[in-house]
């Protein structure tokens, strides 16, 4: 879960809604955010999708974590 400032527009994330065994990962960038979404910019999409923030990771902490659980 990821709690976003103005500074975090731009930056970007990992959709980790789909947890289920082979669920897909999906990253994008932050375009936008309010009370109840992030709005997240997907691969190539031309628009944003409203996100749950439950549903996102920092891609920082997500490429940490995944290491981590590696070892």
């Amino acid at each position: 879960m990821i709690k976003p400032t103005e500074d975090d527009i731009g930056r970007t994330v990992v959709y980790t809604g789909n947890r289920y065994p082979g669920g897909k990962l999906e990253e994008g960038v932050i375009t936008s955010f309010n009370d109840s979404s992030v709005f997240v910019r997907y691969g190539s999409d031309k628009n944003s999708k409203g996100t749950s923030r439950q549903d996102l990771e920092w891609i920082s902490d997500f490429a940490f974590s995944t290491e981590e659980a590696g070892k």
